[in-house]
């Protein structure tokens, strides 16, 4: 027959205790920090430069993506520079809100836009959308006094925007086709 198991002895009042206790806050601290990375990881918040990476990158899924583009209009809204008020246009169109199209709207000075982002700063304009990138596209053509690019631009935007079902974006098409005209 096996001989019965003993409990330790506890310890007299104000003796030291095990270090088990230092050991289980250890390994909390480190369960904790694992979740906040991973956390995180999955819902990133970058500045204003990153966050417009980060969707002209792609990779987000729709509602991650989203909440990056409710991120970015309120923060290139707030900013006075052409290339961040182009964002801003462009991620109201992408956020398929008319409310904040106009406001993007009447910062540029109207459409055409009269604030144009210099070269430098257009690569990432499309922020991770095909639609978005003829938008610019056919943006800029206008500025630049190309009809014909720009007819050909808005009529792409006009196609895509039937094909994802974005009104505003379907909006902005046939208001530019009679600009054009």
């Amino acid at each position: 027959m096996p001989e019965p198991t003993h409990l330790p002895p506890s310890p007299a009042p104000g003796a030291s205790r095990p270090a088990g206790g230092f050991l289980l806050w250890v390994f909390l601290a480190l369960v904790a920090t694992a979740v906040g990375f991973g956390l995180r990881q999955k819902y990133p918040t970058p500045d204003y430069a990153g966050t417009v990476r980060l969707l002209a990158d792609g990779d987000l899924d729709h509602g991650e993506r989203q909440r990056q583009l409710e991120r970015l209009f309120a923060g290139a809204a707030a900013m006075e520079g052409a290339e961040q008020r182009w964002v801003a246009l462009l991620a109201a169109v992408a956020l398929r809100d008319a409310e904040r199209v106009a406001k993007a709207v009447s910062a540029l000075g109207g459409l055409p836009p009269k604030l144009v982002p210099v070269a430098a700063e257009r690569e990432f304009l499309h922020l991770g959308d095909p639609m978005l990138g003829n938008v610019a596209a056919a943006l800029l053509a206008e500025v630049e006094g190309d009809r014909d690019r720009a007819g050909t631009k808005w009529r792409q935007v006009a196609v895509q925007a039937r094909m994802v079902g974005n009104p505003i974006a379907a909006e902005l098409a046939a208001a530019a086709a009679e600009r054009l005209r």
